[in-house]
């Protein structure tokens, strides 16, 4: 395994060198204009009380019966649209390690896998798993549902990455609420605690108009009896504005997927995928991946450079896929919004609350 995740990181870093240097040479230091789908909107913020509540909330019961968010369908009107051409400079981040020096649980090694068919992850107790979790919460109807996010590196040392439609219904549908992140659990544990909300934004693009090239977001959390997400756990890094091809590992909470009957009916398991991502086409600059998790993955991070220590880069989250009238997926392409500047406007307004 040691020798596998060191060819990808070096496939991955040769790839995502070459098109930094794309990125960088085309970009210019001009924001999109105010109002534009890439700008993060105004968010939705939480009181210590209200976090309090969200704790108090999500019994093992309530988890038990949350259900994965639905994914979105591109609108006609957001078809249509030509993507807002990425101008902000490329930005990143470094992995951070956990300052932790314990782990609750461990076990098993991961087996070498390259293609498209999800295999169950190991171990736990470490990094990638323990800064990869799910995300409760509350929809505009009272339902509860879930999604999968990962820890960034930030500067509030309390941030989750996940897809925009884990926080808000798009479409001026209206935000989600009481959300709660259980990293690295596995079948309905909880060994690293489970973390109340402060501050959850996505993209106007998204939240107006339910414009999957704009489907991405993060929440802020309050840190764990004092204790900060980021320095307990660690968090992934971070590559934006960096293109849409890379050798990634992505990782998520399927609870159905592509020509699949096997995934747990909770979704309690996770899973992950391995594989080269590329750009849909010169007009539509989707990620796509072959990966078959589907409902439950919604916001899975895709990793780039991914280290034997398990710590990588979030180029991308799982977004949606082709389904038929019935919601079943209908090939094995699995597709994230472009992390570009969408990406950089919500990082930089979440990162710092």
């Amino acid at each position: 395994m040691r020798r596998f995740t060191k060819a990808l990181a070096i496939t991955g870093t040769a790839i995502s060198l070459i098109f930094a240097g794309v990125n960088a040479a085309a970009a210019k230091p001009v924001p999109p204009a105010d109002g534009a789908a890439p700008r993060a909107t105004s968010g939705i913020a939480n009181t210590t009380a209200g976090a309090r509540s969200a704790a108090t909330y999500w019994t093992k019961a309530r988890m038990a019966a949350a259900t994965p968010e639905p994914l979105p369908k591109l609108t006609a009107a957001a078809a249509k649209a030509t993507p807002v051409p990425d101008r902000l400079p490329a930005k990143s981040a470094a992995p951070a390690r956990p300052q932790n020096a314990v782990s609750p649980k461990t076990g098993g090694t991961v087996h070498p896998l390259i293609g498209s068919t999800a295999a169950l992850w190991s171990p736990h107790g470490q990094m990638p798993a323990i800064t990869t979790g799910k995300i409760y919460f509350t929809r505009t109807d009272g339902s509860g549902g879930y999604c999968t996010g990962s820890v960034i590196t930030a500067s509030n040392l309390n941030t989750v990455w996940t897809a925009g439609h884990c926080v808000n219904a798009g479409s001026g549908g209206g935000w989600f609420s009481n959300f709660l992140f259980v990293p690295d659990t596995d079948n309905g544990s909880a060994p690293w605690g489970s973390w109340s909300w402060k501050y959850a934004n996505t993209t106007n693009g998204w939240a107006n108009s339910g414009d999957l090239h704009y489907d991405v977001a993060a929440i802020a959390f309050y840190p764990l009896n004092g204790t900060n997400l980021q320095s307990w756990l660690g968090a992934q890094g971070y590559r934006f504005n960096y293109g849409q091809l890379f050798s990634v590992t992505t990782f998520g909470y399927p609870q159905s997927g592509y020509n699949r009957t096997d995934f747990p009916a909770n979704g309690s398991k996770l899973y992950y995928c391995t594989g080269q991502t590329y750009r849909k086409s010169s007009s539509n600059d989707l990620i796509g991946l072959s990966c078959d998790m589907h409902h439950g993955a919604s916001g899975g991070p895709w990793l780039t450079d991914l280290a034997s220590w398990g710590g990588g880069y979030i180029i991308g989250a799982y977004s949606h896929r082709d389904v038929d009238s019935n919601g079943i997926p209908t090939n094995i392409e699995a597709r994230s919004a472009n992390h570009g500047d969408g990406a950089i406007n919500v990082y930089n307004d979440v990162s710092t609350h």
